[in-house]
């Protein structure tokens, strides 16, 4: 017979299931939708984009990456969107190396900067509204616990937006250096695989100019997309049924201390 702590882990671990197995699938395809609708918009806008890029590839370059950094920090926030997009232009703009190193620093320092704006505002009901989700509140309930490096490390592979993320753990009592190692270390494997698409559409500047290009030329580039799209999806599924996992597990040892605490 079922006692009453065991009644409630039960009903726990359907609701942490229930909320992080079912995230909408818009959201797993959420990157794949954002890399076709840049490559659209080249193909349908390209001289007006291609103007743009070009200007900012004319402005110094201190000038350019200070200002991308200063993107990554409005990005961090949970009341805008385009973190994948800085991301691309990144590679777009400063190559796979310089991009990725860029990439790296300024989404760090910007959820650095958003982190520290989100703590000061926890208590505003603004920001307690874009937490009130099913996955948003079971994160919060074990993110203190001794898991809270996989949780936030499987978060930041997993397609939660990337400000609703950063609101999430703001309002949470997360130690802060095991916040910052996780999300520097989850982040990299998708800007990796960014970056690399960005630089490849650098490089194939011939083929959105129309230059002379053969058909297995486009066809080659698209592979490249499509792989690229498909493994970011793969690492996002992947992740959602770690943080599943972690999740649980954290629930588990909760519940175990909980009835030692009550002997």
């Amino acid at each position: 017979m079922k006692g009453p702590i065991d009644e409630e882990h039960s009903s726990n671990c359907c609701r942490l299931r229930i909320a992080v197995y079912f995230l909408p699938l818009r959201r797993m395809l959420l990157v794949i939708a954002t890399l076709l609708l840049v490559v659209f918009a080249v193909i349908l806008c390209k001289v007006y984009i291609i103007m743009a890029l070009y200007w900012m590839e004319s402005q110094d370059s201190l000038v350019t990456g200070i200002s991308i950094c200063t993107l990554f920090v409005i990005v961090s926030l949970p009341v805008s969107i385009g973190y994948i997009v800085l991301v691309l232009a990144s590679g777009y703009l400063f190559g796979m190396i310089t991009g990725l190193l860029l990439v790296v620093f300024g989404a760090n320092f910007g959820l650095f900067i958003g982190h520290n704006i989100l703590k000061l505002l926890r208590d505003h009901k603004a920001l307690i509204k874009y937490t009130k989700s099913e996955t948003a509140t079971a994160i919060k309930q074990v993110i203190t616990g001794p898991m809270c490096f996989k949780i936030v490390f499987c978060s930041r592979l997993s397609p939660i937006p990337f400000g609703i993320q950063n609101a999430i753990f703001a309002i949470s009592n997360v130690n802060a250096k095991v916040y910052h190692t996780a999300s520097l270390l989850g982040l990299f494997p998708a800007q990796l695989v960014v970056v690399y698409i960005g630089s490849t559409l650098r490089s194939m500047q011939d083929v959105i100019e129309n230059n002379h290009i053969t058909s297995t030329t486009y066809l080659f580039a698209a592979l490249q997309l499509i792989c690229g799209a498909l493994l970011i999806v793969w690492i996002g599924i992947k992740a959602r049924k770690k943080l599943l996992l972690v999740l649980e597990e954290q629930a588990e040892n909760s519940k175990s201390l909980s009835s030692y605490s009550q002997v």
